[in-house]
């Protein structure tokens, strides 16, 4: 499957197992004749990653295996959200994970930009982090320690690798009380020259529409935010106005037909932009679409300019699996040796 020839298969098969990555689980015949085959097996219990998801009332932190599969958690509340805070967690985090026969490869630090938990604005991880506070964690902790906005860890998590043959580009819009992107193209995370890219929220997908926070009318924000929603209709949060529309309320029904329709426009704007083989839409989205379909697709076609429809995925997550994305996200620049 890797191209590559058996000599030099078995050089690097060697120096894996030497690392302690793999080891050697005998001959198996795998086919009615030939030789028998040389089976390896992964030591996913070799190495662990971790990840810390910070929102604004609290921290979630996982470690994971190099199978991605969670074998420790902590939740605390955040007391105060400062990086000297995020510090002192992410230190009793190496603490606890070691006392438990952990070892940890690499720490990813992941905020959220969605106002989650309360919050009047999103985590803005690269202002709390910075280079030279990086620097520090990893000194004091003794292993690299990397930070990025949630829906990038996400993305190079659960969709980048499940790119298949003959996929290499997808954009990740997730949908809550804000609105984030993130692009993949050429099988690179697209992050921007200051890892600010994704700010799609205040792109004007309508004519017109309902005035968002900056004074635009018909932007992704105004269409199809919770924030924008709860504002229209008086309800706070989605699941009042899904309950709402369930019993027959016509501002909340119009409210989600409209979030529908404003996050199919976006999609097909990103469609025409990059021509991506798949678009996913997450967070609040399965809810909002899910009997909204038609209004969805019909933003879509009101923009998108090509025939041939992407693939189209719909799913959620909840907040364990958000930091179970951060240690993603720290395994991944691991498998890169350097951040995306």
């Amino acid at each position: 499957m890797l191209g590559l020839s058996r000599t030099r298969m078995t050089t690097i098969a060697r120096d894996l197992e030497a690392a302690g990555l793999i080891e050697d689980a005998g001959l198996e015949q795998r086919a009615a004749t030939g030789r028998p085959a040389e089976m390896l097996r992964a030591q996913a219990q070799r190495f662990h990653h971790l990840g810390i998801h910070v929102r604004a009332a609290e921290v979630v932190a996982t470690a994971i295996d190099l199978n991605k599969t969670v074998v420790w958690e902590l939740r605390e509340e955040v007391v105060e959200l400062t990086s000297a805070w995020v510090l002192t967690h992410l230190e009793r985090c190496i603490r606890e994970t070691s006392a438990a026969g952990l070892r940890i490869a690499a720490v990813a630090v992941c905020g959220s930009t969605q106002q989650i938990d309360g919050a009047t604005t999103g985590v803005h991880i690269h202002t709390l982090l910075d280079a030279s506070t990086l620097a520090l964690a990893a000194r004091q902790t003794g292993v690299p320690v990397y930070a990025e906005d949630d829906v990038a860890a996400l993305t190079a998590l659960e969709q980048w690798p499940l790119l298949h043959s003959g996929q290499d580009s997808m954009v990740l819009i997730s949908m809550g009380y804000e609105i984030a992107v993130c692009v993949v193209t050429d099988l690179k995370i697209v992050l921007g020259a200051h890892q600010r890219a994704g700010r799609w929220a205040h792109t004007l997908v309508a004519n017109d529409g309902p005035p968002c926070r900056l004074g635009h009318h018909g932007c992704l924000w105004g269409m199809s935010s919770v924030a924008s929603m709860s504002l229209q209709t008086g309800l706070h949060g989605l699941r009042p106005i899904l309950e709402a529309a369930g019993t027959g309320h016509e501002a909340a029904r119009a409210a989600l037909r409209q979030a529908a329709w404003g996050l199919g426009a976006a999609s097909g704007n990103l469609v025409n932009l990059i021509d991506p083989d798949k678009v996913v839409l997450t967070g609040d989205s399965r809810d909002v679409i899910r009997d909204n379909w038609d209004d969805y697709m019909s933003g879509y076609q009101q923009v998108c300019e090509s025939e041939t429809l992407p693939e189209i995925e719909v799913t959620s997550f909840d907040s364990l699996e958000w930091a179970r994305a951060a240690a993603g996200y720290a395994l991944f620049c691991t498998l890169t040796a350097a951040t995306i």
